[in-house]
């Protein structure tokens, strides 16, 4: 009878413990990542939320379909006085007679408004032809102004511009490209682009 007792405590045991989930199971969100990642999830259970844009409403860059916050947002002090922004050039490029030689530029409208912008080209050489893309199009050598402006949303970036260059003789060549607001073209940034032609 005794031995018979001591079965039913284990299996009664037995049965309490595969009955019961253990505390250490939580599901959640554990991606520190998230927005709403639980420090005591421990089984991810798909539920997470990525910082996905700017939900300030008073942000220059606010995103109305963002639902969590990627610390992205900027505010009317964070503005300057010249709303083109430079924010990456190939200020000097080393190329090969004969070859199109390629720079770029990237730009960033840091305004708080939309801004259009249009690119004027400065280049004259006889030995050399240079042209640019601008706005997802190339243009021929031929074209000095972009005749399609590019609007760019507030603080938003554009690194499709390129300046290309071929050249039939070796030296040193220099092509300057300014990029101005469409309405206001005195307000501009310009580029320098230094050619080294072997």
């Amino acid at each position: 009878m005794k031995n018979l007792y001591f079965i039913l405590i284990a299996v009664m045991s037995m049965l309490l413990l595969i009955a019961c989930p253990s505390d250490s199971d939580l599901t959640g969100c554990t991606d520190t990542l998230a927005c709403n990642y639980n420090t005591e999830a421990n089984i991810d259970d798909g539920s997470c939320i990525l910082p996905d844009g700017c939900v300030d409403v008073i942000a220059c860059n606010y995103n109305e379909n963002a639902t969590c916050d990627d610390g992205s947002c900027l505010y009317e002090s964070d503005a300057l006085d010249n709303p083109i922004e430079i924010i990456y050039v190939d200020d000097y490029v080393v190329g090969n007679q004969g070859e199109d030689v390629i720079a770029h530029v990237h730009l960033r409208n840091s305004d708080c408004q939309q801004n259009t912008i249009s690119v004027r080209k400065f280049f004259t050489n006889v030995d050399a032809s240079a042209y640019f893309c601008f706005n997802n199009i190339c243009f021929p050598s031929s074209t000095i102004v972009s005749p399609n402006p590019l609007n760019l949303n507030s603080f938003e970036e554009d690194d499709y511009f390129k300046s290309y260059l071929n050249a039939s003789a070796p030296g040193i060549y220099e092509v300057t490209y300014r990029f101005y607001l469409e309405d206001e073209p005195a307000q501009f940034n310009s580029v320098v682009i230094t050619y080294e032609i072997n």
